[in-house]
């Protein structure tokens, strides 16, 4: 299938699994390519489950630069923040308490800068913490009236597609945004909130053409942001539903497949 690899103005990346390698790690030297790309006149898109506070931490804002963070509950260009979608209390809270009734899951209500964990689950801290930088550990979601983009499911057992398809989907599927992250989360949002949304708030604030977009996923989470682009790929370690679903196939997360590709997009482009 032939792509035009120098009419690419916009990469939009999903972070686990996918740019960042099993240890949670960036690519060497990416942020040196990072540069380049924004010299090249790409804007480079973290889109991931993460909220934009973390995203910020690993690509502090700067020309050049999108966020797609809670898996699109919150869009920003640097600073600016293009897109916001809250859940409304009464929401999360009902959430918050399947979860606790009907799965063995762990609730997370998520926001651009904060996350709440109930206080039984602060066994949980040092892994949440890698994808949530600020915890605040609460007795009892009935109370709580914060700024939410995100309502997620922690499954340490690695059942989300599971409790999935047997619990949240059939409760919230047609009200909601309900998808999976992998084997350990189930994400929910607002409904039409999801990373594909999140690519094309970007672009249209950018002025970007479909075919002038690139995108990379694992996972069901991306799936509708490797829809809203021409240059959709999967890395070869995604699962099979979104390798089926995108256009090309990069390098596994492990052999820094992203990097490669965008090695070939600043050859082009600079060339």
């Amino acid at each position: 299938m032939e792509t035009k690899l120098d009419a690419v103005r916009m990469i939009a990346s999903d972070m686990d699994h996918t740019l960042l390698d099993e240890h949670g790690d960036l690519p060497p030297d990416f942020h040196h390519y990072l540069r380049r790309l924004s010299a090249a006149e790409v804007t480079f898109v973290a889109a991931s489950g993460r909220p934009l506070n973390r995203l910020k931490q690993m690509f502090p804002p700067r020309e050049g630069i999108g966020y797609v963070g809670d898996n699109g509950g919150t869009v920003s260009y640097g600073d600016t923040v293009l897109f916001q979608s809250l859940l409304a209390p009464e929401h999360y809270r009902a959430m918050a308490a399947v979860t606790l009734t009907s799965t063995p899951g762990v609730p997370v209500v998520s926001g651009p800068d904060t996350a709440y964990v109930s206080s039984r689950h602060r066994e949980h801290e040092p892994y949440l913490g890698t994808f949530n930088p600020r915890i605040v550990f609460i007795d009892d979601f009935a109370g709580l009236d914060a700024a939410v983009d995100k309502f997620s499911v922690y499954l340490p057992t690695g059942e989300s597609r599971r409790y999935c398809d047997e619990v949240f989907a059939p409760a919230y599927a047609g009200d909601f945004s309900v998808t999976v992250g992998g084997p350990l989360w189930v994400d929910m949002m607002n409904a039409g909130v999801h990373k594909g949304h999140g690519v094309r708030v970007l672009a249209a604030h950018l002025g970007l053409q479909r075919e002038q977009l690139m995108a990379f996923g694992d996972a069901a989470n991306d799936l509708e942001m490797l829809d809203e682009v021409h240059h959709s790929y999967a890395v070869s370690n995604a699962y099979e539903e979104v390798r089926q679903r995108a256009r090309f196939l990069a390098g596994s997360n492990a052999e820094h497949g992203v990097l490669t590709v965008i090695r070939q997009v600043l050859a082009a482009r600079e060339g």
